[in-house]
């Protein structure tokens, strides 16, 4: 997450989504007063600021309905995190002033969810030691923390609130359209990505899935799916 008042915007960071090479890539670009999210385990040089800070936990506690995720949240409390890489559009907008959540500019991005699944499946059973690096695709989704991202950019009506959803398909064409109009530096690419090595195979995804698997993504993302057309 990044909160740039050099440039007037506000970017939401989701998963699996060129995330981490947004926040790098941006990060090189802020002023000194901009608020820059930590990225967990960043492999180029990265410099995270000003995201710590005092904040009401309890919007956020009272929406969270498992005790890992009350843990957490109290746990980013007590350590003055006011501001993390997953940061929700929403409590985002609770934390900072309205005339800045009104008057810059909000955008995020978002996957098709079949390409996106297979991607996270790949990586977190690299990346994570509490996934086995040999699990089936059919146990990771019964099992895995799976990449949900809708409710970062939405409210709890599932109403977008960000100005912009870009399209992961068409990455870089949709952020220069944005770097252009907020006055960003930017030459058509975002460099090295982060993390695209997790995923050996790199087949298109429809050759991957089973129809079993393509049904279950279906069911699982449905959301998503309505929200933006995507289609497999």
């Amino acid at each position: 997450m990044i909160i740039s008042h050099k440039y007037k915007f506000i970017f939401i960071k989701t998963r699996k989504t060129a995330g981490s090479s947004i926040q790098i890539y941006l990060s090189d670009h802020c002023g000194d007063a901009d608020i820059v999210s930590t990225i967990d385990r960043p492999e180029r040089p990265y410099n995270p600021r000003n995201y710590r800070g005092l904040y009401n936990p309890i919007p956020e506690l009272v929406e969270k309905h498992s005790p890992a995720k009350i843990v957490r949240t109290l746990g980013r409390f007590v350590t003055l995190k006011k501001f993390q890489s997953h940061i929700k559009a929403r409590e985002v907008r609770e934390r900072i002033p309205g005339e800045i959540w009104d008057n810059y500019y909000k955008f995020t991005v978002e996957r098709n969810p079949w390409d996106k699944v297979l991607s996270h499946y790949h990586f977190v059973r690299q990346r994570y030691s509490k996934y086995d690096k040999n699990i089936s695709f059919e146990e990771y989704l019964d099992v895995a923390e799976l990449p949900y991202n809708y409710t970062k950019y939405t409210d709890l009506d599932n109403n977008i609130i960000v100005d912009r959803v870009v399209k992961y398909e068409t990455l870089n064409k949709d952020l220069g359209e944005i770097f252009e109009e907020l006055g960003v530096p930017f030459a058509g690419s975002l460099g090295p990505t982060e993390k695209s090595h997790y995923r050996k195979d790199r087949r298109p995804y429809q050759e991957v899935y089973t129809p079993e698997q393509r049904s279950a993504v279906a069911k699982l993302f449905d959301q998503e799916i309505e929200m933006h057309g995507y289609e497999f």
